[in-house]
């Protein structure tokens, strides 16, 4: 499913034959992701690995939650691109070994691709999977 909105444009990683993981795809682009989910407002992200939905809904911090965590002693001060490095890391300590990752936003009414990365098929050989770039 495709973003409805043309000015969104898409957030997608085909990572070489043999190159490295697509956590490491995303974790490089954190800056667009995290721009893409606020020109959306995506408030909530769902997380695919291998096809396999592994978060349903995860809430996405607004400006206001991020500084009032950073109100708490001892606590750090993130932005959007900082709370997803540290949730793409995360669950990568779960998954290591993920092929695709996909990161879905989730509204009431739709749910939209907002970032994916995976495997690219060797020269040569058909795949099925698709593209966002």
């Amino acid at each position: 499913m495709r973003s409805r909105n043309p000015a969104v444009g898409n957030v997608g990683t085909n990572l070489g034959v043999g190159m490295g993981s697509p956590w490491g795809a995303l974790l490089g682009a954190v800056p667009a992701i995290a721009g893409k989910v606020q020109r959306l407002g995506c408030r909530r992200l769902r997380l695919m690995v291998d096809g396999n939905v592994v978060y349903w809904a995860l809430l996405v911090p607004g400006e206001a939650e991020l500084e009032a965590h950073a109100r708490f002693p001892g606590m750090p001060r993130w932005t959007l691109e900082s709370w997803l490095r540290e949730m793409l890391g995360r669950f990568e300590a779960g998954w290591p070994q993920a092929r695709r990752v996909e990161l879905l936003g989730v509204w009431p009414d739709r749910v939209e691709p907002v970032a994916r990365a995976f495997p690219k098929a060797p020269e040569g050989c058909s795949s099925s999977e698709e593209t966002l770039c």
